[in-house]
């Protein structure tokens, strides 16, 4: 109340001065024939609520960075799919609880599913009309006014908002727009009659429980929309509605983001521009648990933290994209005729790396002149390095000082001469075997009120303003390369073992081997075998111990998850009633170790796949690349066949080393990737190189199949993947 009221005389004393405060004139100044639109908002809260009237000085202010990229106009057919489908929604699952939603049985609305996503497929393709104007020159007083009014009445009437400081109230819960969505197709009061009843029922009072609504919201809807044929992209809020449409996670994080905040969730919008072992982008929201700490989720497919393990934890450098223009981002640090890449052209970012990652501020020696204020934080792509972080060049102190800098993470420092990037400094990492106890851990503030400074001197790291003292528990590892020295090295992958697949590979312990001769009546099946080990990511065998002949053999998990498969063959003897071949040879990985060649009286056996919900033959395409996620896959032998033994690959990405595929070593010299000629065959299921440079980093490329690769260390006969495994500590 005390903070209230003296920013109500702050505002009194400015406004005596001028109508409004000067830099919400100035903008007005530029906002053309949207001027009077504008002074309709102000003129509105001013006379009304000091505080609104300040938000409103808020948005205005800031509205010369916003834009719409697109108008879009959609046929009204859209909105009236979208319509029915809540319908839909509402007659089968409303009257139930979250818990009860699993067991609901589709098959007596398939006719209406079915017509409703060919009336779907026979729409008009959305038009959209390229634009790039400023929220300043169309955003319209009516909607402006029905936001900062819909925003105010959560805020100050929703029990879990009470406790909200009005400096975080205007940016998860007050913007208009999240990003360059098309922000005037919907106003905040329509978007919350649309969606509050589905994520705010009378059980639904918290963070968790509302998105925890969504989620199901959102899968119910595109269950309905499962037999949609199109891949069309709307741009608006439909897309995470359709299973099929070409949406995608920035796209869907705008809407969540506005969506939510209508429904009074707080929330902002959060993306990195790399992953450490990828090369794409991702874009996430966030909002605060119980306890008020903000933590990420991927829309609409996640509650709070759920995708941390299996995917956000591998995001290099995090930004948030504000509502509010950042006076410490490049867009106002660099000279005005110097060169800003992307993400970094906006002054709408906030580094949030600290949130995410242990994080140190780090100051270098500053070498040689460089003609920019503004230096970047690089990583390694298959091409040229990306700019991911920034970093200011400090003349006066001859020095350049990067902030939030991760630990564990690669980088290379690098300026824009012109649009060409000019690497400074080597490739470097801050090296830490361990969680460092003077450093936040990830996800458990909001607020970066204790940073670790660090100096680099001659390749030793010292703590800043403490002349001597070294830095413990932490090191400084650059990336070298002795092309004197030569070695020998063996490697079975050319990319690590992925966290979400693991996730999937666990789910199959457990899993069951059945017979019948009965396709579907489940009492008479005979269980052959349970799984009892986490499955390996490559091909394998296990022993059924079978003596009998079935005509149906399955394989599914107990609890109705899913059985992730790639790949499954059935053998057994020889049998003149089916098609018999050679099954496919178990990997090789020694050279002690020769391919396991079965009897001769055990073959692979053909049958029909039997047809159950999802792509179940792609289990048996031959193809380890395709995958099954049913929960029950099967085969129909016709004439029943005694099987004895299974050979299968769980849903896996195909990195490991194929034997009868082309490889190239590649090294890095500190400057760029050289080839280690001649490429190699793999004969087997692991690759040995011979007089090869004893470099700090490697990359391994599969001429032959795929595109996942990503740098890995080699150290004591064993490759370290870069930002995966830990490393030995090797630095100064």
């Amino acid at each position: 109340m005390k903070q209230t009221l003296f920013l109500a005389g702050i505002l009194i004393i400015v406004m005596s001065c001028r109508p409004y405060p000067r830099e919400v004139e100035e903008v007005l100044a530029l906002s053309g024939d949207n001027r009077n639109e504008l002074e309709r908002v102000l003129n509105h809260f001013r006379q009304k609520d000091m505080q609104e009237f300040e938000a409103a000085c808020f948005l205005i202010a800031n509205m010369q960075y916003h834009q719409s990229k697109e108008e879009i106009i959609p046929d009204a057919a859209y909105y009236d799919h979208f319509r029915k489908t809540d319908s839909l929604y509402e007659v089968v699952f409303s009257h139930l609880p979250i818990s009860e939603m699993r067991f609901v049985r589709y098959g007596k609305y398939d006719s209406v599913i079915h017509a409703m996503s060919e009336n779907f497929d026979r729409l008009p393709e959305v038009t959209k009309k390229t634009i790039i104007k400023s929220d300043l020159e169309c955003i319209k007083a009516d909607y402006l006014i029905d936001n900062i009014e819909q925003a105010f009445t959560v805020w100050r009437n929703l029990p879990q908002l009470r406790t909200m400081s009005f400096e975080d109230f205007k940016e998860l819960i007050l913007p208009y727009r999240t990003t360059d969505e098309y922000a005037e197709w919907y106003k905040r009061s329509e978007l919350r009659e649309l969606f509050a009843k589905r994520l705010m029922p009378a059980d639904s009072l918290s963070t968790v429980g509302t998105l925890e609504w969504y989620k199901t919201y959102a899968e119910k809807c595109r269950r309905f929309n499962n037999y949609i044929k199109t891949k069309r992209n709307t741009g608006l809020f439909y897309d995470f509605l359709l299973r099929k449409a070409g949406w995608d996670c920035q796209n869907t994080a705008n809407w969540t983001c506005d969506i939510l905040r209508a429904c009074g969730i707080p929330v902002v919008y959060e993306f990195t521009p790399k992953w450490t072992e990828r090369d794409s982008r991702h874009f996430w929201c966030c909002s605060p648990d119980s306890s008020g700490i903000l933590l990420p989720y991927t829309p609409p497919e996640n509650n709070l933290c759920e995708d941390w393990q299996t995917n956000l934890q591998y995001a290099s450098k995090v930004y948030r994209t504000t509502f509010g223009a950042q006076k410490n981002t490049p867009y106002f640090i660099a000279d005005e005729d110097e060169y800003i890449p992307e993400p970094f052209l906006t002054p709408l970012l906030s580094d949030q790396t600290f949130r995410y990652h242990q994080t140190v501020t780090l100051r270098f020696p500053l070498q040689e002149e460089i003609p920019n204020k503004v230096v970047y934080l690089c990583m390694l792509t298959r091409g040229e390095p990306r700019p991911v972080g920034w970093g200011v060049v400090d003349e006066r102190k001859k020095e350049i000082v990067f902030e939030q800098v991760p630990l564990n993470i690669l980088f290379v420092p690098a300026y824009y001469d012109g649009d060409m990037m000019v690497r400074i400094l080597e490739p470097f990492m801050i090296q830490a075997p361990k969680e460092h106890t003077a450093i936040a851990r990830p996800l458990t503030v909001n607020k970066q009120n204790k940073v670790t400074e660090l100096s680099v001197c001659e390749g030793v790291l010292y703590h800043t303003g403490i002349f001597g003292k070294k830095a413990e528990e932490i090191s400084y590892m650059p990336i070298t390369c002795d092309t004197t020295q030569r070695t020998t090295m063996r490697v079975y992958r050319k990319y690590p073992e992925k966290e979400r697949l693991k996730v999937f590979y666990r789910q199959l312990e457990g899993a069951i081997f059945t017979a019948s001769d009965h396709e579907k009546k489940r009492r008479y099946f005979d269980t052959l075998h349970t799984l009892d080990y986490v499955p390996h990511p490559y091909l394998q065998e296990v022993t059924l111990h079978n003596t009998r002949k079935y005509r149906y053999y399955h394989f599914s998990n107990l609890n109705r998850g899913r059985v992730y498969t790639a790949h499954m063959e059935f053998l057994g003897p020889r049998s003149s009633a089916h098609v018999c071949t050679p099954p496919t040879p178990l990997p090789i990985f020694s050279d002690t170790v020769g391919a396991s060649v079965p009897g001769d009286t055990l073959y692979r056996i053909h049958g029909v796949p039997i047809q159950y919900r999802g792509a179940t033959a792609n289990a048996f395409d031959g193809d380890f690349t395709t995958y099954v996620n049913a929960s029950i896959i099967g085969m129909d032998f016709k004439e029943p066949v005694q099987i004895t033994h299974v050979r299968f690959v769980p849903r896996n990405a195909n990195n490991m080393i194929v034997a009868g595929d082309s490889y190239l070593l590649m090294y890095y010299d500190g400057t760029q990737w050289k080839e280690h000629l001649p490429i190699v065959y793999a004969g087997k299921n692991y690759l040995d190189f011979t007089n090869v440079p004893v470099a700090s980093l490697y990359l391994l490329r599969n001429l032959t199949n795929g595109k996942e690769e990503l740098p890995f260390f080699y150290q004591n006969g064993k490759q370290y993947f870069l930002h995966v495994d830990t490393l030995e500590t090797t630095g100064r």
